[in-house]
């Protein structure tokens, strides 16, 4: 019973570790370069980094989920995001609509940097 206990403890310790490291530099090296810089797109960059973070997570954690994504869950996703920006902080800008919609087309790629950088940051024991 106390190692089942323990496994409880560190598995979600675990992968708040991940989210935290995947989340603090991979994301910022690689993130989106807006035109112009506002709420809106502060918002988007929260919402991108959140979602890339817990993709990522998923991959460390060799969690059977991380491969329960495709093209179109993506795009719904991001339409999602855009309208919660757009709730939050008014009207959205249409440069910045595409700009997002073009980097989220690489998701793959963004979630593949973050665990490469969560890695390196972190080599295994």
């Amino acid at each position: 019973m106390r190692r089942r206990s323990w496994w409880w403890v560190a598995m979600p310790a675990g992968t708040l570790l991940c989210v935290a490291v995947v989340g603090s530099g991979a994301l910022r090296a690689a993130g989106i370069e807006w035109s112009t810089r506002g709420a809106f797109e502060a918002c988007l960059d929260a919402q991108v980094k959140t979602w890339i973070g817990a993709r990522a997570a998923l991959v460390l954690n060799d969690d059977p989920a991380a491969g329960d994504i495709d093209d179109l869950g993506v795009a719904g996703w991001a339409v999602q995001a855009i309208s919660t920006c757009q709730a939050k902080s008014g009207p959205a800008n249409g440069a910045s609509e595409q700009l997002f919609a073009r980097y989220m087309a690489h998701w793959r790629e963004h979630i593949d940097a973050a665990v490469r950088e969560a890695r390196r940051r972190s080599p295994p024991d």
